[in-house]
């Protein structure tokens, strides 16, 4: 049997084979993540089942076909003709070229007059975020999963200095904990109780307090920061294109005061 080329040979030549065009990008992204899922489906397996010599060799394959496919959204997001606000968010510690692409390919700050428009999209607006029986979801399912990667992307380079978004969302943490102290989530608590079942768990005593849970708190601070960061996406795609840019909604109309 011939040998395989080394991984870094054989991905080095699909790269030079093969140009990805901008309306390949969506699906390029989700042939990502499905790999990716797959991959990790056979690394448990192995690891639960011992080695096998077949699910070895696939396993092989999965991660050529996983680097190949990023690298192909890496040239794309660097070098080929992704617009500006994906290059900006290429940029930016946290996001990678699978993230950055996948923003481009579901979010066309052209159609979007407000960064209102954008969180509505992507389920990030309270009210479009959830879907109602029998009607058509209000959001993009695929931008909505992205969203919330990216929010754990800002997670987990939290720690790091020069991850703008990672510190605002340690910020955002933070101040979730001492409103949550503060008693400011009372109404949200009992509004959880009322409307959902809860065993006697620890997070049904937080709810009886008037308190929420830290998964709850967890969300909203990484929705938090990830609105802020569609809304700099948004502003750097708008100003690229000499675009007119509005306030959101809440702030520009209902005047709140800014706070997500």
């Amino acid at each position: 049997m011939r040998e395989i080329e080394p991984r870094s040979i054989l991905i080095d030549k699909i790269l030079k084979a093969y140009q990805l065009h901008s309306e390949e990008v969506a699906e390029t992204v989700e042939l990502y993540y499905d790999a990716q899922k797959l991959r990790l489906i056979h690394a448990n397996k192995e690891r639960t089942e011992g080695p096998d010599e077949l699910v070895s060799w696939f396993a092989r394959w999965l991660i050529l076909g996983e680097s190949v496919i990023a690298g192909k959204l890496r040239d794309w997001v660097e070098q080929g003709d992704s617009p500006p606000e994906s290059k900006w968010a290429y940029e930016q510690y946290g996001i990678g070229p699978v993230l950055a692409a996948g923003l481009a390919a579901h979010i066309d700050v052209t159609k979007a007059d407000s960064i209102s428009a954008v969180w509505k999209f992507a389920g990030q607006a309270p009210g479009f975020d959830k879907r109602l029986k029998g009607q058509k979801l209000p959001y993009n399912s695929r931008l909505k999963v992205l969203c919330w990667k990216i929010g754990e992307s800002f997670v987990k380079v939290s720690g790091k200095e020069e991850a703008v978004y990672g510190q605002l969302y340690a910020k955002f943490k933070a101040e979730e904990i001492a409103r949550n102290a503060s008693g400011h989530y009372a109404a949200a608590a009992r509004e959880q109780l009322s409307s959902k079942k809860f065993r006697d768990n620890p997070t049904r005593k937080l709810l009886e307090a008037s308190k929420l849970s830290d998964a709850y708190l967890h969300a909203r601070a990484k929705r938090r920061a990830v609105k802020i960061f569609l809304s700099h996406y948004w502003t750097v795609g708008r100003k690229a294109r000499g675009l007119a840019i509005r306030e959101p909604y809440a702030i520009a109309v209902l005047g709140h005061d800014g706070k997500l």
